[in-house]
């Protein structure tokens, strides 16, 4: 019964011409519905899909703004974005990601500057990437959501490495 309901209103807003999508990943955390002008976003769960935007700011240790950093969106270990930051260190990526999909989703932040190591962010993890603990606990992590916020600091080796040791992460 509930289906027949849930086919009906996704009918209806397809002719009306509304748009729904689903909210959030599938892992149970769920988060509450996020509507802009021009989109609505439902967690009804018509579909596992949804816009996304990932933006944020990328600087150095002292706060300043890191020009021409790629910022690589990889979901399933396949590159879907890249953007590269603007002058005030800024980037966004907009992409329809599809959250039921069993994979791992993860920013990468590669400076043009060689002596700034690369940063990667885990947005979610796969079921087998967690079964298996491929990834550190020392990896940050961002919840993924139709609006994200991710901010980087990239470091130079003897800071990552001063920081590893200070958090216990070196090992």
């Amino acid at each position: 019964m509930r289906w027949i309901l849930v086919f009906l209103v996704g009918a209806l807003l397809v002719v009306s011409g509304v748009s729904a999508v689903a909210v959030g990943p599938s892992d149970g955390t769920g988060i509450p519905p996020v509507s802009s002008p021009g989109r609505l976003v439902s967690a009804s769960g018509f579909s596992t899909s949804s816009e996304t935007s990932i933006d944020g700011r990328v600087m150095n240790l002292d706060g300043d703004p890191l020009v021409d950093v790629s910022v690589k969106l990889y979901v399933g270990g396949v590159l879907l974005a890249e953007e590269i930051t603007s002058s005030d260190g800024t980037y966004e990526i907009v992409e329809l990601i599809d959250y039921g999909r069993d994979v791992t989703i993860s920013l990468w932040f590669v400076a043009a500057d060689p002596n700034l190591l690369m940063e990667n962010i885990i947005l979610k993890e796969s079921t087998a990437a967690i079964e298996q603990r491929l990834y550190s606990q020392c990896v940050k992590r961002i919840r993924i959501d139709p609006l994200t916020y991710a901010p980087v600091k990239l470091m130079d080796l003897e800071s990552r490495t001063r920081w590893l040791t200070e958090s216990g992460c070196a090992g």
